[in-house]
C-alpha cells in the first residue's frame, strides 16, 4: 500500500515488500512483543478476547425464533430428528434433502441432527453451535492471515506483533460486521458458516504446506487442506470454486512470475486448470446441473440474462453493505429493480464497468499490493456460484459470509501503517487507536441492534416489509403468520387474505404465486368457505400443476366434503407424478374406506404403513378396514397397536368398541366402554354428533349404533344402581 520513499528513515517499513537496507533501520516496533515462550498464552488470550467480544455482540440471539427456511429444513424434516446416536440414524441425517431425501449437505445436516438429539426444537442449542462456529471461523481467519503475512512476498515486512495486530483487526472487523448476522443468527444458514469455516481452514493448511520445510510436513498439511475442502463442499456447494484461490495465492504471494509473456501464460494455464477442475467437480456433485440451469428459470420471475445483469448491481450493493453496514440498510429481503438490459436501469452498465475496474485493478496491483488484490479477487471469486448463472433468488446477505473474509485486510493493514508511522506522535497515535476501537465498537453495536429483529418471525418480516415495501415475500410471510399463528380469528384470516392479494399483485416467481394461491385456498377453508377454497386450489394448480402440496390439500378438502371420486383423481395424479409419501396413500385409502371398499383400502394402507411404520392413524385405518371385512381379531390387534403408538384419543377407543360390537363380543364391548368412562368425561362420550360432523377426517364410525349401545348401557347401569 505504501512505498519505501514515503517512510522516515527511523521507521519500520510496512509496505507489502521488503527493502534490502543492510540493517540500517532501527528494530521494528512490536505492538504486543510476546516472547516465544508466551506465544501460546497470547493466542489463548486472543481466543478468549474474540469469544467475549463476539458474545457481547450476539448475546441477544440465543433465544431467537425459528425463521423462514428453518422450518422445512429442520422442524419439518423428519430425517434430521435424530433420537439415538446410531449408524442408521446418522446416515439418515446425511440424506435429509427436504421433501425428496437424498445426500445433501450431509455435514451441515448431521450437526443439525445432533442438535435435535440433544435438545429437539429448543432453539438455544442451535444458536450456541452457530455462535461457536462463528468464533472458530474468526480464529481460523486470524491464523490464516498470520501465515499469509509470512509468505515470500511479505516475509519480513511485518514482524510478529504487527502480524498479530493486522490479523486480529481484520478478523474482528469481519466477524463483527452486522451483515454476517444472517449467516450466524439464522439457524439454517449454519450451512454457509460451516462451509466458510472449512474453506478458511483449507486455505490455512495450504499456506502451511507451502511454507513447510520437509516433504512429510508438506504432505500432512496438504492432506489436511484436502479434508477441509471436502468437508466444506459437504456443508455447502459454493466452496466448489475454492481451488481457484490457489492460482491467486501462488501468483501474488509465492511466485516471482511477471504478468506478461511467458509469465502471463503460466498464470493463465494455472487458472484454466483450476477452472476445469472446479467445473468437473461441480458436474460430479450435481450431474443434472446444466438441465437445472436451463429449466429452473421457468420457476423464476427473471431470465438467465436478467439475473446476470442484475447481479452486477447487487455485487456492488453487497460491497456497500459490508463497508457501511448500518442496521437500517440490512434486511432479509431487499427491493431489487430487475435489470432487463444494459441500460434499463442505466446503473446496470455502470455496475458492469465498476466491477470490471475493481477486478482489473486488483490484478494490476497484485504484485505490489497482494493483500488488497486478494481482498477484491477473493470477494468476486466466491460470489461466482451464487451470483451468476444459477437460477437462485437474486439477493441474500448470508452469501457474503465466505466472500468477505479477506475484505478488511487492507483496512487493518492501513491502520497498522498509521500506528507505526505515528508512534512518536502521541495525539495521532492515540487518535488512530481510538478510531479503530470506535469502528469495532460501531460494528459490534450494529450487530447487536440488527440481531434484535431476528428474535421473532413477526419482527423480522415487519422489518423486511418496512425496508422492502415493493417485495412480495414479506407480505406473503406475514399473511402466513397471521393465519397459522397463535389464536387465529376470522379477522386475522381476512387480513391474511388481504396481504396475500397485495403480494400477488407484485412480481413473484411462478411457484411462489402458486404457493400464495394455495395459502388463500387454505384460509378460505378455515373460514368455512369451501367453494372459494376449491376455486383457489384450482387457480393454484393452473399456475403450477406440478405443485404436489396444493393438489394434496385440494384432495383433502374434497374428501372432507364427501367428494371422494374427485379426491381420488387428484391423489392418483400425485402418485402418477412420482411423488411418494405416506399421507398420499393414507388419504387415498380413506376415500375407498368411506365408499365401503375395505379390500382396496387395505391394500393402499399397507403401502402407507411401509413408508411410515408405526404411524397411529395408519394402524387404526388398517384395523378399521379389517373389521369391515370381518377379521375382528386381527382388527383388534391393529387398533391396539395404534393405541400403543400414541393414538390415545377417543376415536381409537370407539373403534375398539365398534369392532367388539361387530364381532358380537358384548363382554369386550362393555369392558371397552368402562375404560372410556374412566378416561373421558361423560358429556364428551355422549357428544358423538361432534365426530359425525367431522366424520371424513377419521375412519368411518357407525355413530348411531355406538350411541345406542352407550346410552343403553349407561341407562341400565343407572337403573341397576337405583335398584
Amino acid at each position: 500500500m505504501f512505498t519505501r520513499k514515503y517512510l522516515p528513515s527511523n521507521h519500520t517499513l510496512t509496505a507489502e515488500y521488503r527493502p534490502n537496507d543492510g540493517g540500517r533501520h532501527s528494530p521494528p516496533v512490536c505492538l504486543f512483543s510476546p516472547e516465544s515462550s508466551a506465544r501460546v498464552f497470547l493466542l489463548f488470550r486472543l481466543l478468549i478476547l474474540f469469544t467475549v467480544i463476539l458474545f457481547i455482540a450476539y448475546s441477544n440471539t440465543f433465544d431467537a425464533a425459528w425463521q423462514f427456511d428453518d422450518k422445512p429444513n429442520i422442524l419439518g424434516n423428519q430425517r434430521v430428528h435424530m433420537t439415538a446416536f446410531e449408524p442408521a440414524q446418522i446416515l439418515q441425517s446425511m440424506t435429509a434433502k427436504p421433501g425428496v431425501g437424498g445426500v445433501y449437505r450431509p455435514v451441515a445436516y448431521f450437526t443439525l441432527a445432533l442438535n435435535w438429539l440433544l435438545g429437539q426444537d429448543d432453539v438455544f442449542g442451535y444458536h450456541v453451535v452457530n455462535f461457536i462456529i462463528h468464533v472458530l471461523t474468526t480464529m481460523a481467519l486470524f491464523f490464516t492471515i498470520r501465515v499469509l503475512l509470512r509468505t515470500p512476498r511479505l516475509d519480513g515486512c511485518y514482524p510478529g506483533g504487527q502480524r498479530t495486530f493486522i490479523a486480529g483487526s481484520a478478523a474482528l472487523l469481519w466477524a463483527l460486521n452486522p451483515v454476517q448476522t444472517q449467516a450466524v443468527t439464522y439457524i439454517v444458514q449454519r450451512m454457509a458458516s460451516l462451509a466458510a469455516l472449512f474453506a478458511v481452514l483449507a486455505l490455512y493448511f495450504y499456506l502451511k504446506a507451502r511454507l513447510a520445510s520437509g516433504p512429510s510436513r508438506r504432505a500432512g498439511f496438504h492432506l489436511a487442506a484436502l479434508i477441509c475442502f471436502i468437508l466444506g463442499l459437504l456443508s455447502k456447494e459454493n466452496v466448489v470454486l475454492l481451488p481457484l484461490a490457489v492460482p491467486v495465492l501462488e501468483a501474488f504471494f509465492f511466485s516471482e512470475i511477471q504478468f506478461r509473456g511467458r509469465g502471463l501464460m503460466k498464470v493463465a494455464l494455472g487458472v484454466g486448470l483450476a477452472v476445469l477442475f472446479c467445473v468437473g467437480l461441480g458436474l460430479f456433485l450435481r450431474p443434472d446441473l446444466i438441465d437445472f440451469i436451463i429449466h429452473y428459470y421457468d420457476n423464476r420471475p427473471f431470465t438467465l440474462v436478467e439475473r446476470l445483469l442484475s447481479e452486477q448491481r447487487i455485487l456492488l450493493f453487497y460491497l456497500s453493505l459490508l463497508l457501511f453496514p448500518a442496521p437500517w440498510r440490512l434486511s432479509v429481503e431487499h427491493d431489487i429493480v430487475l435489470s432487463t438490459s444494459l441500460f434499463s436501469p442505466w446503473t446496470t452498465a455502470a455496475a458492469i464497468g465498476g466491477n470490471a475496474l475493481l477486478i482489473a485493478g486488483a490484478i494490476k496491483m497484485g504484485r505490489k499490493h497482494p493483500l488488497t488484490a486478494l481482498a477484491v479477487l477473493f470477494f468476486y471469486l466466491n460470489h461466482v456460484v451464487e451470483s451468476t448463472i444459477l437460477p437462485l433468488e437474486l439477493i441474500f446477505e448470508h452469501r457474503n459470509y465466505l466472500p468477505s473474509v479477506f475484505l478488511f485486510l487492507p483496512v487493518a493493514q492501513a491502520v497498522n501503517y498509521l500506528v507505526i508511522k505515528w508512534q512518536d506522535n502521541r495525539l495521532r497515535f492515540t487518535g488512530t487507536i481510538v478510531l479503530t476501537a470506535a469502528l469495532l465498537g460501531f460494528c459490534g453495536y450494529a450487530t447487536h441492534v440488527r440481531n434484535q429483529v431476528w428474535r421473532s418471525e413477526q419482527a423480522l418480516w415487519l422489518d423486511a416489509l418496512a425496508k422492502a415495501p415493493n417485495s412480495a415475500r414479506p407480505m406473503a410471510t406475514l399473511a402466513i403468520l397471521l393465519a397459522w399463528g397463535d389464536d387465529p380469528t376470522p379477522a386475522k384470516y381476512r387480513k391474511a387474505l388481504e396481504l396475500t392479494e397485495r403480494a400477488l399483485s407484485l412480481r413473484m416467481a411462478r411457484n411462489l404465486e402458486a404457493e400464495q394461491l394455495g395459502n388463500m385456498a387454505s384460509i378460505y377453508e378455515r373460514l368455512g368457505e369451501t367453494e372459494q377454497a376449491l376455486a383457489y386450489y384450482q387457480k393454484a394448480l393452473k399456475v403450477a400443476p406440478e405443485r404436489v402440496n396444493n393438489r394434496y390439500n385440494l384432495a383433502k378438502t374434497l374428501a372432507k366434503n364427501g367428494l371422494f371420486e374427485r379426491a381420488r383423481r387428484e391423489l392418483e395424479i400425485i402418485l402418477e407424478q412420482g411423488a411418494v409419501h405416506a399421507d398420499y396413500f393414507a388419504l387415498l385409502g380413506l376415500t375407498h374406506l368411506w365408499q365401503t371398499q375395505p379390500e382396496q383400502a387395505l391394500t393402499i394402507f399397507r403401502k402407507a404403513l411401509k413408508l411410515a411404520p408405526g404411524r397411529p392413524d395408519i394402524l387404526l385405518a388398517i384395523g378399521n378396514s379389517l373389521s369391515a371385512m370381518g377379521y375382528y381379531e386381527r382388527a383388534q390387534w391393529f387398533i391396539r397397536q395404534a393405541q400403543k403408538a400414541g393414538g390415545h384419543d377417543m376415536v381409537v377407543v370407539l373403534n375398539l368398541l365398534q369392532n367388539a360390537l361387530a364381532a358380537g363380543d358384548m363382554a369386550m364391548a362393555r369392558k371397552t366402554l368402562d375404560q372410556m368412562l374412566a378416561r373421558y368425561p361423560l358429556p364428551m362420550i355422549l357428544d358423538l354428533d361432534r365426530l359425525s360432523a367431522e366424520r371424513y377426517r377419521n375412519v368411518p364410525l357407525q355413530i348411531g349404533r355406538l350411541q345406542a349401545f352407550i346410552t343403553s348401557e349407561i341407562h341400565n347401569s343407572q337403573f341397576s344402581s337405583e335398584q
